[in-house]
């Protein structure tokens, strides 16, 4: 679906991605992991638009689609292919009801959009925003902020979402309702996955594979079962063990 191909990147003189190559495949969640400042939100930058590459290739192809590059297209014309972002924090419009910032979402990605009910995806994978569409986003308790971030990415069906630390702040119990969502959208919905995370528990539990990036390298790809090795409650900026190479 989204393969990169030799990636460079740089701010200035300041040189941030070295040749990364990375896929993303149809119905699946990959994950980038590493210790801070090693070129993570960079990349993702680059992928959705926000940052021009140096040198490389991005070609997006959907399923049974012919194939385009990425690199000379802007944000929207990314967003119009299927790619959608939930930024880390999960920002939303607080002071505005769950319902609302689902209907801006949904407007904003479908111009003739109904202010209708919501789809059977979002009714099936959300139902605590829905007994809560009343309530202020900014009221919510942290997993719940996080679901309806997701919520409203997914919303209009994109085919690719990328996630930005999405474990950070949650409890145990929200976290394993994010995994099942995520999960969900892979398997139920054809919906692949980009996230990155420093949460190698929880990468382990809902990845399908991982790319570790050092320095603006990507210097290591594995499974799940290899980050499961060595990830438990573990987290990159606290002394991390590496995996083996795979």
């Amino acid at each position: 679906m989204l393969q990169l191909r030799e990636i460079n990147q740089a701010y200035d003189t300041q040189h941030t991605l070295w040749d990364i190559n990375l896929e993303v495949m149809q119905s699946s969640c990959s994950a980038i992991v590493g210790q801070q400042g090693t070129g993570k939100t960079t990349l993702f930058h680059c992928i959705l638009g926000f940052l021009p590459i140096m040198s490389g290739e991005m070609t997006w192809q959907p399923k049974n689609t012919l194939p385009c590059s990425l690199v000379s297209l802007p944000c929207q014309q990314r967003t119009e292919l299927g790619i959608s972002y939930v930024a880390q924090g999960h920002p939303l419009f607080s002071q505005l009801t769950v319902e609302d910032n689902l209907l801006i979402a949904l407007k904003a990605g479908q111009s003739n959009a109904s202010p209708a009910a919501y789809s059977p995806m979002i009714c099936e994978l959300f139902p605590a925003l829905l007994a809560r569409r009343h309530q202020r986003s900014g009221t919510l308790d942290k997993g719940l902020q996080c679901q309806l971030a997701l919520a409203r990415a997914v919303i209009t069906h994109p085919k690719l979402v990328l996630l930005d630390e999405p474990s950070e702040g949650l409890s145990p119990q929200e976290e394993d309702q994010l995994v099942a969502i995520v999960s969900a959208l892979t398997r139920d919905y054809q919906i692949s996955v980009l996230l990155m995370d420093n949460n190698l528990a929880f990468v382990s539990r809902v990845a399908d594979n991982f790319t570790l990036l050092h320095h603006g390298r990507s210097v290591m790809k594995g499974t799940a079962a290899d980050l499961a090795e060595f990830g438990g409650k573990e987290r990159w900026a606290e002394k991390p063990r590496f995996p083996k190479a795979v």
